[in-house]
């Protein structure tokens, strides 16, 4: 689950200033080496690659991919430096990119959250059209993400940096087996078949279907952008359309139902109890999934969510995609340099180096088969269905943060039945026609 923390704008401008009067501009790192030629300083903040290892706490920072790519690109461009600087992801970034950026002193690159979260600091970020030809921009997948109006052909304030692929529910064989189920065969093609099918399930004793608590993200978000397509999703922001649409009132509906029904637990620890044998179905994105799969080896199969009807707009998809960017600032000092370093990460060696190197599996790059450098099927398997047109970035990246977090409180209420589906979506409408009057 995404959230975001409002600062308020007076606190903002005071770090601004305080930023601005107690230190030089990041970016004024221009110098003259020893043989006159003029040296470039990139400051990067690092959210994005890892520089921790948890299960191998020994491992240094100049092991990691991040820290080699960056060796091979001065090695190429002696004349640029790239000062990376680790910086934690989500609510503490934004915050530090704000309050850096009103000062002009923010990095000359970072890694933001794509759609919303990105695009609400446009004013802050460089236009990345013209740095990429048609050719550059065809073998990256997932530019929807980072476009202000959530198209591929778009214009761009970032670059696709990952794909979280997509996500999926993994299910027991044998438990569906015994139930008499055969769910690839068998597969629900809507809301009310998977309803049936999960009902069957039950009959053995064991919960169908076990969710993360953030799990309105993974299913009923999902229902609603498939209904409307991400289009769709914009004019829902921007008060073209609203949520309390009677076909998304059905949707909330049927999230009810799955609960009132006692189909499902939501519990953050529905993964180990999967791999128990305790669920019978979970939700899973790529990580999640080859987990599974080295725990429960054949026992473990895999299907797509169930479109919410015969009637949605993209079918048999699933949330995953793009969630995150490589963003340049419009201030920067050095835009061409930060703009080759970028295209020298996306570049079709250094993607390969990243999956060899173990820190990624599968890649937002249409010309690497990661078949080729991975000897798990699965991944290839995976890689194949994120690069699928059906697979919708995440929802709550078109979304408002302020009301992606007023869903996110609200939710657990129609689940648990204190209040109605036409009650939320009346309460979102709300919520987003507040924010629209204050913008």
């Amino acid at each position: 689950m995404r959230r975001w923390s409002v600062l308020s704008v007076a606190v903002i401008m005071v770090l601004a200033l305080m930023l601005s009067a107690c230190s030089k501009n990041a970016n004024e790192s221009a110098s003259t080496g020893s043989n006159g030629e003029k040296k470039v300083n990139i400051v990067f903040w690092n959210s994005g690659f890892a520089t921790i290892d948890e299960n191998n706490k020994a491992k240094k920072k100049e092991e990691f991919y991040i820290s080699q790519a960056v060796k091979r690109f001065e090695a190429a461009n002696p004349n640029v430096k790239i000062d990376v600087q680790d910086v934690p992801s989500g609510d503490e970034l934004f915050a530090k990119f704000q309050t850096a950026s009103i000062a002009k002193n923010g990095p000359d690159l970072t890694v933001l959250w794509s759609g919303s979260y990105m695009l609400r600091f446009k004013q802050f970020l460089e236009p990345m059209d013209s740095y990429f030809t048609s050719e550059e921009r065809n073998r990256i997948v997932g530019w929807s993400a980072t476009t202000e109006d959530f198209t591929a052909e778009g214009k761009a304030y970032g670059v696709p940096f990952a794909t979280d692929g997509t996500f999926l529910l993994a299910y027991n064989k044998k438990i569906f087996a015994d139930a008499g189920i055969d769910p690839v065969a068998q597969r629900p093609k809507n809301f009310q078949e998977f309803v049936a099918m999960l009902e069957k399930v039950k009959t053995k004793s064991i919960t169908p279907l076990g969710l993360f608590k953030d799990s309105f993200l993974h299913v009923p978000d999902y229902w609603i952008a498939q209904t409307v397509d991400i289009p769709g999703l914009d004019s829902l922001v921007k008060g073209e359309t609203n949520f309390s649409d009677p076909k998304l009132v059905d949707i909330m509906k049927g999230w009810r139902e799955l609960f009132e029904k006692n189909l499902v637990i939501a519990d953050d620890s529905v993964r180990q109890l999967f791999i128990q044998g305790q669920l019978s179905m979970t939700v899973g994105a790529n990580s999640d999934i080859l987990t599974f799969a080295k725990e429960m080896g054949d026992e473990v199969g895999f299907m797509k969510i169930p479109d919410f009807s015969e009637d949605v707009k993209i079918h048999n998809g699933g949330p995953g995609g793009v969630g995150a960017a490589l963003v340049m600032t419009n201030y920067s000092d050095h835009k061409k340099e930060t703009a080759d370093f970028i295209k020298f990460l996306m570049s079709k060696e250094e993607q390969i180096n990243k999956i060899k190197s173990g820190e990624a599996r599968i890649t937002v790059v249409n010309d690497v088969d990661v078949n080729e450098y991975v000897s798990d099927p699965l991944v290839k398997e995976m890689q194949d269905m994120a690069n699928e047109p059906s697979t919708i970035f995440w929802p709550d990246n078109v979304y408002p943060a302020e009301l992606t977090s007023e869903m996110m409180s609200l939710q657990s209420l129609v689940s648990s039945g204190k209040m109605t589906a036409e009650e939320f979506m009346k309460k979102i409408d709300q919520k987003r026609d507040s924010l629209l009057k204050n913008k």
